[in-house]
């Protein structure tokens, strides 16, 4: 046991002391649990801990309850919330990342896919436009050079005179001669089925010119393919003129024809060995 001085009144009491002897001043120590006076129900004499009755009055003593069944109340553990709550934020900050990552990636995969696959079916169209334009161009090529051929034995026939069954309507006319070959070609483009041919030839070339539109911006693994048909298409376009306009003489309209006819097929070869036989593999 030490002495000490009252924090009240100064005086000296001793260090165990509940209370200062001189003036009063009560001390409980901040780890000291005061336990709750007991009061009977009744009567509310003051109770010790092991009455069972009331010594004043009687009255059975209610029993205290047990620790075990004693519920303190509940305390959120704000503290804790507190700190899980920064954790699911990073968790959701990770998660959103891995969203937008595997989104970028899985938008990537889609637009390739989506670029491969416009790209197969634009090169799968370019190859059946130029099957297509080459049939066409053979068509009215052919139907070109039947008449380019036509016209040169008429003219001919009609400057040499040579009797001949398939000109005679046109250089004899009336079982005989006519004077100048000129009136034997108007009396051939007179002719209904060689104006049927020459409107068919002018159809064809319609029908070229919007495809060869379509063609003008060919795949890259097709470029030569478009150069080749340009090539293709001069050649058809003299042919197919010399025919539905003939002119210069006979000699000089003989030379074109066939420089025409000679361009037209090499090109037609050229072109038809670059066509792909099958469309290109994914």
């Amino acid at each position: 046991m030490a002495i000490i001085n009252c924090p009240d009144c100064g005086r000296e009491i001793s260090d165990k002391s509940k209370t200062c002897i001189h003036c009063g001043k009560i001390f409980v120590q901040e780890t000291q649990i005061i336990e709750p006076e007991v009061r009977c129900t009744e009567c509310g004499a003051v109770l010790a801990d092991t009455d069972a009755i009331c010594p004043n009055c009687g009255c059975p003593v209610e029993q205290k309850k047990d620790a075990e069944g004693f519920k303190p109340e509940q305390v959120e553990a704000s503290s804790i919330q507190n700190a899980a709550k920064p954790k699911k934020i990073v968790i959701a900050i990770v998660a959103a990342i891995c969203i937008c990552i595997v989104g970028g990636v899985g938008y990537k995969i889609y637009a390739d896919n989506k670029a491969k696959q416009e790209y197969q079916q634009a090169y799968e169209d370019y190859v059946g436009n130029l099957k297509k334009i080459k049939q066409v161009m053979l068509s009215g090529g052919s139907d070109a050079e039947d008449l380019c051929n036509l016209t040169l034995k008429v003219w001919g026939n009609s400057i040499f005179e040579t009797a001949d069954a398939e000109t005679d309507p046109f250089t004899r006319p009336n079982g005989y001669f006519v004077d100048d070959f000129n009136t034997a070609l108007q009396y051939l483009f007179l002719d209904s089925e060689t104006r049927e041919t020459i409107s068919d030839i002018k159809e064809n070339q319609d029908a070229v010119k919007e495809l060869i539109k379509k063609l003008q911006t060919p795949p890259e693994e097709l470029s030569n393919c478009y150069d080749t048909v340009s090539e293709l298409y001069s050649a058809y376009k003299t042919l197919t003129d010399l025919a539905i306009n003939p002119s210069g003489n006979y000699s000089g309209f003989s030379d074109s024809k066939r420089s025409a006819v000679s361009d037209f097929l090499e090109s037609y070869e050229t072109l038809d060995n670059q066509i792909p036989e099958e469309t290109k593999d994914e």
